[in-house]
């Protein structure tokens, strides 16, 4: 389901003389790097803080809750559109309070030098996912990965890199995302937004 659409209210936050401005706005036009935003008639006053490369503040209102991520703007509002950069590893979103939230387990499978082996998940961010193994990894260790979501929600696949072993706890280690497609993307935001995993 895509989070973001034309026509939903968005509202983006900058600083001004020492103080937190928020402007309110529609989406335009959603692509799959930026937003085009559609400028109340005020905007023009806010000007030098809206240029290009200005980093900004998103808070997007959809049905299932807020979602809020930091951005840029790409393009000016002096030019023919208003845009900002979108960036799903900044997304985070807030539910509503009518969104059921249940206890949910991945699976994560690793692909090991032909075979695929299994380990169990216990964070899972738009970035990185953690899990528990015995088998011994090192940092910058890359795999093929699957996690596979319950409840016959689907699976999402990329290759995963080992980017820490946890100081304390030498059989938790976290893996960050790359080739990851866009779909599999959008399918990992629904299915964090509408679940929450065990945390031991």
């Amino acid at each position: 389901m895509d989070l973001l659409k034309s026509g939903q209210k968005v509202n983006i936050y900058f600083e001004k003389d020492g103080n937190l401005v928020e402007i309110a706005c529609v989406i335009n036009t959603v692509f799959d790097d930026r937003l085009v935003i559609d400028l109340p008639q005020y905007f023009m006053r806010y000007i030098e803080y809206l240029a290009v490369g200005c980093p900004l503040t998103a808070k997007v209102f959809s049905k299932l809750g807020t979602v809020d991520f930091n951005t840029v703007v790409i393009s000016s509002p002096l030019e023919d559109e208003f845009s900002v950069e979108l960036d799903y590893n900044a997304m985070k979103l807030t539910p509503n309070n009518e969104i059921p939230v249940v206890n949910a387990m991945e699976t994560l499978n690793i692909q090991i030098d032909g075979e695929v082996n299994k380990f169990r998940t216990f964070i899972l961010s738009t970035e990185f996912v953690k899990f528990y193994s015995d088998r011994t990894f090192q940092v910058g260790e890359a795999y093929d990965c699957e996690i596979v979501f319950p409840k016959s929600y689907g699976t999402i696949n990329f290759r995963g890199t080992i980017s820490e072993v946890d100081p304390v706890y030498d059989n938790e280690y976290t893996a960050v995302y790359s080739n990851m497609t866009e779909e599999d993307r959008q399918n990992l935001l629904y299915y964090m937004y509408l679940y929450s995993n065990n945390f031991d």
